[in-house]
C-alpha cells in the first residue's frame, strides 16, 4: 500500500504527459496535412491567396486555425530574385510556394513551468505551427 502510495504521484504524471504528447502530436499532424492541402492548392492556382488559406485551414479539421502563404522565386543556380524577371542565360525560372499553418496549443499542464532541479526544467508550448514549400510547375 505504501509502494503504491509513493508511486501514484509519479505515475499520474507520466500519464497526463503521455496524453499532452499525444494531443500535441495529432494537432501536428493535423497542420501539417492542411499545410500540404493548401500548396497542393497553390501549385495550380498560386495567386489565389484567399483560396489557398481557407483551404489549408479547413484541411486541418481544426479550429482556430490559421494560414499564411508566400511564393518566391529563383533562378535554377538557386539564386532568389523576384517572380517577374528573367533568369541570366535563359535559365529556368523556378517558382516555390510556401504554405504555414499555426495554431494555439493549450496544454493540460497549463503555462507553468516544471522544474526538475539540475536534470532542467520543462515549459508546455503554447503554439505550434507547420510549414511546407512546393515547387510550382511551369
Amino acid at each position: 500500500m505504501v509502494e503504491f502510495g509513493l508511486a501514484f504521484p509519479v505515475l499520474c504524471i507520466l500519464l497526463i504527459g503521455l496524453l499532452d504528447l499525444g494531443k500535441y502530436s495529432l494537432h501536428k499532424s493535423a497542420l501539417l496535412q492542411g499545410a500540404r492541402e493548401g500548396a497542393h492548392y497553390g501549385m495550380l492556382a498560386y495567386n489565389e491567396t484567399a483560396n489557398i488559406n481557407s483551404t489549408a485551414q479547413n484541411a486541418t479539421g481544426l479550429t482556430g486555425v490559421t494560414a499564411t502563404n508566400s511564393v518566391f522565386c529563383e533562378c535554377v543556380s538557386g539564386t532568389t530574385v523576384a517572380c517577374n524577371t528573367t533568369c541570366s542565360g535563359g535559365n529556368t525560372l523556378k517558382r516555390y510556394i510556401t504554405v504555414t499553418a499555426t495554431k494555439s496549443f493549450s496544454s493540460v499542464l497549463g503555462s507553468a513551468s516544471l522544474n526538475f532541479g539540475s536534470l532542467g526544467h520543462f515549459t508546455p508550448p503554447t503554439s505550434l505551427s507547420a510549414s511546407i514549400t512546393m515547387v510550382v510547375p511551369p
